[in-house]
């Protein structure tokens, strides 16, 4: 689980001037690179290994959640209820 202390903050013009560096930090896997803007959370850069287990990890909670909602989940897609959730 990715903690506060393995979070790396950069500002958008530091990120453009060190991007190599930035892309390295979040492939290395220790480190999720948080990229700010006007000192903002805009955008995260974490490793692909990361971002496939992530994606595994939603299409079986996508999967668990149409087994249980059953016949009322149809035609419902995974970004329909990441949308929804993002709202709140």
């Amino acid at each position: 689980m990715t903690r506060l202390k393995n979070l790396i903050f950069k500002s958008l013009a530091d990120a453009k001037a060190h991007f190599s560096e930035v892309v390295d930090t979040a492939a290395g896997g220790k480190h999720d690179v948080v990229i700010t803007k006007n000192g903002v959370p805009r955008a995260a850069l974490i490793s692909y290994e990361k971002y496939t287990k992530m994606l595994n990890f939603l299409s079986t909670a996508y999967e668990l959640y149409l087994m249980d909602a059953g016949e009322k989940a149809l035609g419902t897609e995974l970004e329909d209820i990441l949308e929804d959730s993002s709202e709140d």
